[in-house]
């Protein structure tokens, strides 16, 4: 630092005054430049506006997904039920690979004929129980073997409708 200054004095020593002068302002120009390292006021401006938007932009995307999302979140039931109950929009809009519905089966009984057999059912049951069916014998029989198997012919218990329990232990109605 030393030889710099006291070359520059010596330097200084052969200029003119307004060589002088014209010298410090140029060094001090540079010196306010190296330690002021500011960008002009146009540019800030222009930057402050491109970045501004940039960040608009990136905001108004996230709100586009989020109401996207949103919608097709809340709108998803709908067009759910009506793919589901709407043969025409499943066929226009469904395509084949992707359809997993179903064939609606055909009952085997109609309603009529479903209560006519509860009817019969009923009247066979009423007609056992007139003629002495359900007695408490007969009845602790119905609990501990299946229809249609002789107790007195099944020697292993396959026939026995609760197989751990003896033939002397009560049955427990639930």
């Amino acid at each position: 630092m030393a030889f710099r200054a006291s070359s520059f004095r010596s330097l200084a020593a052969k200029m003119t005054a307004a060589e002088r002068d014209l010298a410090v302002r140029e060094a001090n120009e540079k010196m306010r430049l190296y330690h002021v390292n500011r960008p002009s006021l146009e540019k800030l401006n222009r930057r402050s506006k491109s970045r501004s938007s940039d960040r608009d932009n990136q905001h108004l995307i996230q709100f586009g997904l989020v109401s996207s999302f949103l919608v097709a979140f809340l709108s998803t039931p709908f067009i759910g039920k009506r793919i589901a109950q709407d043969e025409k929009f499943r066929e226009k809009y469904i395509p084949k690979w992707y359809d997993y519905t179903l064939e609606k089966p055909d009952y085997a009984w109609t309603r009529a004929e479903l209560h006519e057999q509860l009817v019969q059912l009923q009247r066979e049951l009423h007609e056992r129980a007139i003629a002495g069916d359900f007695s408490p014998d007969k009845l602790d029989g119905m609990r501990r073997h299946f229809a249609g198997v002789d107790p007195k012919n099944d020697p292993h218990g396959w026939g026995k409708l609760h197989p751990g329990v003896e033939d002397d232990e009560d049955i427990e109605d639930d």
